[in-house]
């Protein structure tokens, strides 16, 4: 009996002992699974996009060759190689043609010409893209500005805008569109840059550089803001401008950001504080919204530097901003090239509002209605002030169902359009941009 009670004891032990090994084992595969959870949201967390950084005028003649010729080709990039190359690529304004015999111009000139030794030292600088878009890039003729190009494009540097005509020829990278137009010339006229700004595929972030404004002064002017207002209404993303030499204001215009100039980023004007100080601005783009990190800088002898801190602080409070601007993005509804810039109508109060009471909505402009589920939804036009197009939409997007022209009701009762269909979404644009832009039934559009 003693024996048996024994044998008990070590096997009731190493059942209790296996079990603590299994439980343990268990807990131990729990915890590596929830590690490499962590682990993968963390990962997702730090997936960044790509970072471009849009700097001022670039002037590498008169006093900046001599300091060059003196100290190294190199020398205007030395104080601020290192932050340009922690992003993906920097943008700037090329403010004069790059030339093997480039002309000899007195240090008083108003005419530039730069030597191709500075192509390796723009490439280091991690210049990915260049404006040619300016009164300068011009000043050694046509055969000055084709070399350039050359150099440029040698060097994997692309190059974008025309110093004479309102040039049509984007580049695109990735995600982004860049254009670029030069205004100091008489020759690119204000309509022909909402055309070619209207006919750029709004499914990418279109970014439009633009020479213009009036040297020295610390604030645009109204035929500026007439301008870039009209360039946003056209489909732009965000403006940048040069030429000025100082920074000037900016602006938030229907949720995009207008910088009127940069202000130098190398140059050789030491005659007044403004000249020396720039601004370099950060994109960066989400699929939920737009960062801009702004970086004053400063130049001592043409070179620029990264503002001090506190400095850099009482810099943009003069500007009423801060060093970080977020920009929640648009919802946008394209067919084709054409493209409506959309508010969400998500929740039952949303869907109940809609459009009531709105005096006026922009061409480029709508409202898309989210459901939860495909269904068939009805609508009216009661408290709508404007004409509208009704276009429903499947869960897949494709048009199962278009109400056109339907008109205003301000009584008491007021007709429904039944489509009869089911539907997910249902869009809402101006009465008469259905037949205008040619859209029908079975048509696909995409959402961005």
């Amino acid at each position: 009996m003693l024996r048996f009670k024994y044998i008990l004891i070590i096997v009731i032990s190493i059942i209790v002992l296996i079990v603590i090994i299994v439980w343990q084992g268990f807990e131990f595969r729990n915890l590596e699974i929830k590690n490499i959870s962590q682990e993968n949201s963390q990962k997702a967390e730090q997936i960044k996009p790509k970072i471009v950084l849009l700097v001022g005028d670039i002037m590498l003649d008169r006093k900046v060759e001599s300091l060059m010729l003196k100290n190294g080709f190199s020398y205007p990039f030395e104080k601020i190689n290192q932050f340009l190359n922690q992003s993906d690529g920097v943008f700037g304004n090329l403010e004069g043609p790059i030339s093997k015999n480039p002309l000899n111009f007195s240090d008083d000139s108003l005419k530039f010409a730069f030597s191709s030794k500075v192509i390796d030292s723009l490439a280091s600088a991690n210049f990915k893209i260049l404006s040619l878009a300016n009164n300068h890039t011009i000043n050694m003729g046509q055969s000055g500005l084709e070399e350039t190009k050359q150099f440029l494009t040698n060097a994997e540097i692309d190059w974008v805008g025309d110093p004479l005509d309102c040039s049509r020829q984007a580049l695109i990278k990735h995600n982004l569109i860049f254009l670029a137009f030069n205004k100091t010339f008489p020759n690119c006229k204000n309509d022909e840059i909402i055309e070619i700004v209207k006919s750029f595929d709004w499914n990418k972030f279109l970014i439009v550089s633009i020479h213009w404004g009036e040297e020295y002064k610390l604030k645009s002017n109204s035929a500026q803001q007439e301008l870039v207002h009209k360039i946003i209404e056209a489909g732009a993303d965000l403006v940048i401008g040069h030429h000025p030499h100082v920074v000037q204001e900016i602006e938030k215009y229907e949720g995009k950001l207008i910088f009127y100039s940069l202000g130098n980023f190398i140059f050789d004007q030491y005659f007044s504080q403004e000249t020396q100080e720039g601004l370099v601005v950060g994109l960066e783009i989400y699929p939920s919204k737009i960062l801009y990190k702004l970086f004053p800088i400063e130049s001592n002898l043409s070179q620029p530097s990264l503002m001090e801190s506190e400095k850099a602080k009482i810099f943009l409070e003069k500007r009423g901003v801060d060093s970080t601007i977020e920009i929640e993005r648009e919802e946008r509804v394209c067919f084709e090239e054409d493209c409506f810039y959309v508010e969400l109508a998500q929740t039952p109060e949303q869907r109940n509002r809609g459009l009531m009471f709105r005096n006026k909505l922009e061409e480029n402009r709508g409202m898309l209605f989210v459901f939860d589920h495909e269904g068939v939804y009805s609508f009216w036009m009661k408290n709508t002030f404007i004409p509208l197009d009704i276009i429903w939409l499947n869960e897949n997007k494709k048009v199962v169902y278009i109400e056109k022209n339907a008109q205003p009701c301000l009584e008491d009762k007021c007709p429904s359009f039944k489509p009869g269909k089911e539907a997910k979404y249902v869009l809402e644009i101006n009465g008469g941009m259905v037949d205008k832009i040619g859209l029908k039934l079975g048509d696909y559009l995409t959402f961005w």
